[in-house]
């Protein structure tokens, strides 16, 4: 099965992939964990693609499909939160970081405009000055910044929003985890392509093709699942496309490393500017054991 585009997906992804045409290509040589890119982040402010949920005839489903096609390229840039939450937010400014407790490393944390704090009983949407955060050293290809103390200019929004905001977050991360393994799965083939073993490419080896043809199932697999959580803006869907992603992500990491030998070890072989932040995006939301406990609820709660 896949997903057929409207129309006006299609002249939207259309834009977009022009747009990402200058962000595809790998860095050459030797480069560091990170690649942040401060161009990317400020064409997608204002190019308005960011705005895609609040426009007319779309929604969440064409915000995710932004996020997953963003997240296949080597770079990375805060776009799930600013295109999946902040519709819900009214007037909050991107980049946006989520940060899932105090004293934890959260992603763009020391450039974002916004902050979604999670708490027990609710969600903290505001702002945070240099003091309340600091900034790690990150090897894992997200910048990363902890937040040390609950800020004071933030705003503690109501358990309807608070719900609202954690389910879009899970779509955006199963969105991003898609686009991500997408991007990872298509170096590895290309490296294996061109990777010459006893006489013939790695791709000509049966082995290889049939793990290879799983990962491609697994991505597609993903992608849909987060596709459908958003179309439907569901939390059930939202768990268990999270889950999903977050399950999926250990195969691919493990099955594009190994194929690409060696050369994935190093910071030459742009491999881990996919696979580093997938492993990161694993534990996010409290990784797979509290997705599956969400999901379990919904399941059994709807059969009482």
């Amino acid at each position: 099965m896949e997903l057929e585009l409207s129309p006006d997906q299609k002249m939207l992804m259309s834009a977009v992939d022009s747009m990402l045409s200058t962000y595809r290509s790998p860095p050459t040589g030797i480069h560091g964990y990170v690649e942040y890119s401060e161009a990317l982040q400020q064409e997608l402010a204002t190019s308005g693609f960011l705005e895609v949920a609040n426009q007319p005839d779309f929604g969440p489903l064409e915000a995710a499909m932004l996020v997953e096609e963003v997240a296949s390229c080597p770079v990375s840039v805060e776009v799930a939160a600013s295109a999946l939450i902040a519709p819900l937010l009214g007037t909050a400014e991107g980049p946006i970081a989520l940060a899932w407790a105090v004293n934890r490393p959260a992603r763009y944390l020391d450039r974002a405009s916004t902050i979604c704090l999670f708490a027990d009983d609710g969600v903290l949407i505001g702002t945070a000055q240099e003091g309340d955060w600091q900034l790690e050293d990150s090897i894992v290809a997200y910048p990363l910044a902890t937040l040390a103390r609950v800020p004071d200019a933030m705003v503690r929004h109501s358990t309807e929003i608070a719900a609202a905001v954690h389910r879009r977050a899970l779509i955006g991360i199963a969105a991003e985890a898609a686009g991500l393994m997408r991007g990872a799965l298509q170096q590895t083939v290309q490296y294996v392509k061109e990777r010459q073993q006893f006489g013939q490419p790695l791709a000509q080896f049966q082995a290889i093709q049939h793990r290879l043809a799983e990962d491609a199932q697994l991505v597609h697999a993903c992608r849909l699942l987060a596709f459908r959580a958003a179309y439907q803006d569901d939390a059930k869907q939202a768990s268990l496309a999270c889950l999903y992603a977050q399950q999926a992500a250990r195969k691919l990491i493990y099955d594009c490393h190994q194929f690409s030998g060696a050369m994935g070890l190093t910071l030459e072989y742009p491999l881990h500017l996919w696979t580093y932040r997938l492993k990161y995006l694993q534990g996010e939301a409290g990784g797979r054991g509290e997705q599956a406990r969400a999901l379990a609820g919904h399941v059994w709660g709807e059969a009482q």
